[in-house]
């Protein structure tokens, strides 16, 4: 038997269970800010941004094509900075209990379009230790790369600086995803809730079981029952019946 639903009877469902859509909310907003505030440890970033110029012969004018030529070994750069023998240095420099994987796992380094300057991010969960390795592995690639590729110069142009604002979590994110979250089984609980439900509530369930209505008794009002014959003679009934007892 196929059950079909009409946009006033969604409605009607989620207004009959908004105090427990409400609460299931509420408790997804808890627990997102418990997981966000108790269990996530917050990560910060820190950035220095080089430029490398490839070595040119004296006194020559740089042309396009050295530009384009310097573009193209940017990825070169970007690997180099990951290799062992520039993280190796910074190691040793910043006496960090870090392995040359787990640094590198904290590195990043991003190229502006069409630039040749391009930024060494490190993410760890102290911001000056980002700052301080982020600055150790600029320094040492600046070192270094004169004696692994042909370089004019390689200029920093701006230290990295301890950030105290963290990058992750996003507390706002987090809270609003909880409550959405909370919100949506909130409501499929309501309406699993009323699928479950199979009492009588109106004609509509007996035409669908193709039975027939023989009538329907109205809800009344405590001031209607109040007002009735029956409640009325009540208390005579009662005082009859302590009298035969006497």
């Amino acid at each position: 038997m196929e059950e079909e639903i009409s946009l006033g009877e969604i409605f009607a469902i989620l207004k009959q269970r908004l105090g427990s859509i409400i609460v299931w909310s509420m408790a997804g907003l808890l627990l997102a800010a418990v997981y966000t505030f108790f269990f996530v440890t917050p990560t910060y970033q820190s950035t220095s941004k080089i430029v490398v110029n490839q070595a040119q012969n004296a006194g020559q004018a740089i042309t396009n094509a050295d530009i384009q030529t310097n573009l193209s070994l940017i990825n070169t750069y970007q690997g180099i900075i990951k290799e062992p023998i520039i993280l190796e240095d910074v190691v040793r420099n910043t006496e960090s209990d870090l392995t040359i994987a787990e640094l590198r796992n904290k590195l990043t380094v991003q190229t502006e379009n069409s630039s040749l300057v391009f930024s060494i991010t490190v993410t760890d969960d102290n911001p000056f230790t980002a700052a301080e390795l982020a600055n150790a592995t600029a320094s040492s690639f600046e070192q270094k790369i004169g004696g692994i590729l042909d370089v004019n110069s390689v200029t920093i142009l701006s230290q990295a600086v301890a950030n105290p604002s963290p990058v992750s979590p996003n507390t706002a994110m987090n809270l609003v995803l909880g409550l959405l979250v909370g919100m949506m089984i909130g409501i499929g609980f309501a309406f699993l809730v009323e699928f479950m439900d199979k009492t009588v509530k109106d004609e509509k369930f007996i035409a669908q079981l193709g039975w027939s209505n023989l009538g329907t008794v109205s809800l009344m009002s405590e001031e209607e029952l109040t007002a009735t014959r029956f409640v009325q003679a009540t208390p005579d009934v009662k005082s009859r019946k302590a009298k035969r007892r006497i």
